[in-house]
């Protein structure tokens, strides 16, 4: 089973999110930043890695919101779902395409992979972090 670990960055009552390239599993679903935790590697560490690698944006995690294993047909997920915030001194315009700041109350409108259902139910009621 692959470990994942993903970035929930909120940033002013946005979410990070992108859209996955046509040449991967569950292309053009919206997605979080994330991937897969390297050998030994703590998902927070991971989380915080990937987004930096996928958006060169620099961030913090603050807490796990939400951890679930999920079976594709591609593959069986360990995805740990991390609350993150922008690094103190990163800019949050600093973004590139496929990522863009999506509003809390616009997530519904987006197409997820079925694993973000429950994270999804959690962003609705979580109080925002700054």
């Amino acid at each position: 089973m692959k470990q994942i670990g993903i970035s929930i960055v909120e940033h002013r009552g946005s979410f990070l999110v992108g859209l996955r390239p046509p040449d991967v599993p569950l292309a053009g679903y919206s997605e979080f930043p994330g991937g897969k935790a390297l050998k030994g590697e703590p998902t927070r560490t991971t989380a915080i890695r990937e987004c930096e690698e996928e958006t060169g944006l620099k961030i913090e995690a603050v807490t796990l919101l939400h951890h679930q294993t999920f079976s594709y047909p591609h593959s069986e997920v360990a995805l740990d779902f991390w609350h993150c915030r922008l690094d103190s001194e990163q800019s949050a315009e600093d973004l590139s395409f496929p990522w863009q700041w999506i509003p809390r109350e616009e997530l519904d409108d987006l197409q997820f992979p079925p694993a973000n259902h429950n994270v999804l139910e959690i962003l609705r009621t979580l109080a925002p972090l700054d």
